[in-house]
């Protein structure tokens, strides 16, 4: 053996040699069991035995030594064990350069090398190679590695798995060279498939939704040009009207513009860390002189204490503005909005405070949290609360869908998109929070939110 030999390899090699001096010792104890039969019934004197005996032995030394160095690999293949069998410390340094998710796999089927990302993704919380059937759940991608180990072969695999409900890898399987091993890589697909599919709904619903103001546009336009050539007087009341339908168009198509982006990037965590009081005040700062002009007072309630938070700032703001201007619209003169918000010690205590405060209501839990149960991390809380006409039992589990609104069961026709709850719904799950309802018909109507706090200063968020 070279010194220069990990250890792994002369781990492998000093088992082989212990089997290989295992079959040897065996080979000799039955040939000398044979010699003594016969010498026992008269076939071979005892010198004749003890010098067979002898020279079998020694025959059988002499292979096994001259041959030690050499450690057959395959029935085609014999090199030396350095060969063949790198260093795992050494693997484990090149999977971590790699950008994407890695892990290396020995001929039991156990994983053996991993870098962080695949660590994470395979969730293995530090357990010491484990076997791959325990820890992946696509019978494909098993079978791609029960293949690569079977045949030995060197063409790589690539295998599609599906992860979740909305989540998609491509596993690219190979064995390269005279590895011992088989590498795993995995590819993230989910970005690719949301981006597509965001770009078919997009097409999907703005060619449905902006129809009918482009079929009033189109038909006051030929009114104008036609029966009502030279009725000028009627004009200011079309082109009013025009004007609205324009407007409306901008704004859905500001929001389908918006819930692309938004579902595009869902799958990924935000990173950057806020103060929630502020993202607040910077949403309802513009709503002061709605409200003012509408005469509805708009009301402002928050615990004390700083309310940090791992969030994108222009999300979390936006979900602010879409609650406060929804509950404005369906406000009266002469009524309040109050929008309140704050710390509880975990999801489940913020979940109470942002949906379940009135007595005797409906609720509903329109996406729930998708923190891990169980955990006592603390959590942020908002609720705005209107006084208006309350929602329906039945509308509630509908709200939240695209393009679903409720005016007619809220008390009248109220302009809007469709897509704001829609908005909330996708921001939240991205921030991997909670969105939900409560009502109470003529009383008026609370949506809340909840969130993960981010953690102190000095530990890991």
């Amino acid at each position: 053996m070279s010194e220069g030999m990990s250890a792994d390899a002369k781990q492998s090699a000093r088992s082989a040699l212990s089997r290989r001096a295992r079959d040897f010792i065996t080979l000799v104890c039955c040939f000398g069991f044979i010699l003594l039969l016969m010498w026992i019934t008269g076939a071979i004197g005892l010198i004749e035995a003890i010098a067979a005996l002898l020279v079998a032995m020694s025959v059988a030394t002499a292979i096994f030594v001259g041959t030690a160095t050499i450690l057959p690999i395959s029935p085609r293949l014999s090199v030396e064990p350095a060969l063949v069998q790198p260093n795992i410390q050494e693997s484990a340094i090149l999977l971590d350069a790699l950008p994407l998710p890695a892990f290396e796999i020995d001929d039991e089927q156990r994983i053996v090398t991993m870098n962080e990302e695949a660590e994470f993704i395979l969730r293995l919380d530090g357990r010491v190679n484990p076997r791959a059937s325990t820890v992946i759940r696509s019978p494909g991608l098993l079978s791609a590695i029960e293949n690569a180990i079977q045949t030995g072969t060197v063409e790589p695999m690539a295998v599609e798995v599906e992860s979740g409900p909305d989540e998609t890898w491509r596993a690219h399987v190979s064995r390269p060279g005279r590895a011992r091993r088989t590498l795993v890589v995995l590819e993230d697909l989910t970005p690719v498939r949301r981006a597509a599919r965001a770009r078919s709904d997009f097409l999907a619903n703005a060619s449905h939704e902006l129809r009918t103001p482009l079929t009033a546009l189109s038909g006051f336009i030929e009114t104008m040009r036609g029966p009502a050539k030279d009725d000028k007087d009627s004009w200011d009341r079309f082109l009013a009207i025009m004007a609205g339908e324009t407007e409306r168009m901008s704004r859905l198509i500001a929001d389908l513009l918006s819930l692309s982006r938004i579902e595009s990037s869902e799958h990924v965590s935000p990173r950057e860390r806020e103060e929630f009081r502020d993202i607040v005040s910077d949403a309802t700062h513009a709503f002061s002189a709605i409200a003012a002009e509408k005469g509805v007072r708009l009301v402002v309630q928050s615990d004390d204490g700083p309310m940090p938070v791992i969030a994108h700032r222009d999300e979390m703001i936006q979900v602010a503005e879409n609650l406060v201007s929804n509950a404005l619209k369906y406000s009266k003169e002469g009524g309040q909005v109050i929008l309140s918000f704050g710390m509880a010690s975990g999801m489940a205590e913020a979940r109470l405070k942002a949906g379940q405060t009135w007595a005797s209501s409906e609720r509903m839990t329109l996406l729930p949290a998708s923190s891990r149960p169980g955990t006592q991390e603390r959590a942020i809380w908002m609720r705005v609360e209107d006084q208006g006409p309350g929602i329906e039992r039945e509308h509630l589990p509908r709200l939240g869908e695209r393009f679903y609104r409720a005016d007619q069961s809220r008390g009248g026709k109220i302009t809007g998109t469709g897509l704001g709850l829609a908005i909330v719904k996708h921001i939240m799950a991205h921030h991997r929070g909670g969105f939900s309802v409560e009502t109470r018909i003529g009383e008026g109507t609370a949506f809340g939110v909840w969130l993960p706090a981010a953690r102190e200063e000095g530990l890991s968020d």
